[in-house]
């Protein structure tokens, strides 16, 4: 009798220890997942940035060129076959693009 109480205790006891062992694991995976769950979120919203701001360059060249072949077309409407004329209009968006691209130029400055 007092044989299989005791088998009774430390079958209890080692319920119990068990127990308070697979809550401990629980609770470390649990802690690990969170992390790489947070993880794998920094990952995606950098990936995202990324592709955004790729994106964003895509745009800025896209209207850049765009701009670029605005002013081509306008010079060419103004030179009208003149040479002379279409070389002065040329020279004078060439410096005008430089200016406005140089940091720091102040387009109120005026050198003229």
């Amino acid at each position: 009798m007092e044989e299989k109480l005791i088998e009774e205790e430390v079958a209890r006891r080692v319920e119990a220890i068990v127990a308070k062992r697979v809550e401990e694991e629980m609770e470390k995976r649990k802690e690990e997942i969170e992390a790489e769950v947070l993880r794998r979120i920094e990952d995606a919203k950098q990936a995202m940035e990324a592709e955004l701001l790729s994106e964003l360059e895509r745009k800025r060249q896209a209207e850049l060129k765009a701009q670029q072949i605005k002013e081509v077309q306008l010079v060419d409407r103004l030179c009208d076959g003149d040479v002379h004329r279409c070389f002065s209009l040329w020279i004078f968006a060439a410096v005008l693009q430089v200016m406005l691209t140089v940091d720091g130029f102040d387009v109120s400055q005026n050198s003229c």
